[in-house]
């Protein structure tokens, strides 16, 4: 419901990747405005290490991967965003 919900009001967002190089916030501020997602909950499906880094001291921003995922950061953040090889797994969590 949680997923529907982000789906009708235009908030999910999923992407092939967020690849960055190296530990750099700047970088991931400008990834986050060129998807229009300044609050946004990031669900990846493997550990992304310059990505949750990168991310760490912006506000209103957090990166989980799919085992972390809950209901409650689905629906506290405005954007959803879903690398692409997660919605693979997600979708397999919730068809089981």
């Amino acid at each position: 419901m949680a997923l529907t919900s982000k789906l009708q009001e235009k908030a999910l967002i999923v992407v092939n990747t967020i690849n960055l190089e190296t530990v750099k916030t700047k970088r991931f501020v400008e990834v986050m405005g060129a998807l229009k997602a300044r609050e946004a909950l990031i669900v990846t499906d493997q550990k992304l290490e310059n990505l949750e880094l990168s991310s760490r001291n912006v506000p209103r921003v957090k990166v989980v991967r799919l085992e972390g995922l809950n209901v409650y950061d689905i629906l506290r953040f405005k954007h959803l965003i879903l690398l692409e090889p997660s919605v693979k797994q997600l979708e397999g969590r919730l068809l089981s």
